[in-house]
């Protein structure tokens, strides 16, 4: 009887830690799917942030692991609509495969910008990236 016990306690461990890491795989699956819709800005774009560095920074991913960084100067930067910068990323997207910057006005802006070309990959959940930085940037979604 107690062997029975703990036979049907282990299958029901096995199976409960099989399913849920599926269901876990499906959603961190999911979650890198809707990341590639839409561009995010980092936060303080508009404010302190975009007044000290001088310029205000969006992202964008694309398939592959391809991530895309403008740099939209400061103050010209607040009065950009959506549109323009979604059309800058794809423009600029079509301009390199690999890793490049280019400064351009990509067919949509007043002033040129800046465009940083390069690839990102997932470590535990978070995109990360170089940045220029002694760590790699990340972002958590």
């Amino acid at each position: 009887m107690r062997k029975t016990s703990l036979f049907v306690l282990i299958v029901t461990l096995v199976t409960g830690i099989l399913f849920s890491g599926i269901s876990l795989a499906e959603e961190d699956a999911g979650t890198q799917r809707d990341i590639y819709s839409g561009y995010y800005s980092q936060e303080g774009n508009y404010g302190e942030l975009g007044e000290t560095s001088g310029h205000s920074h969006f992202i964008k991913f694309y398939p592959e692991t391809r991530i895309l960084r403008l740099y939209i100067p400061f103050p010209y930067s607040k009065t950009v609509k959506p549109a323009a910068i979604n059309t800058a990323f794809d423009a600029a997207a079509k301009q390199a495969s690999g890793s490049a910057y280019i400064r351009d006005k990509f067919g949509v802006m007043e002033k040129p910008i800046v465009a940083h070309l390069d690839t990102f990959r997932w470590v535990d959940g978070q995109a990360m990236y170089d940045c220029s930085n002694a760590a790699p940037c990340k972002i958590n979604f």
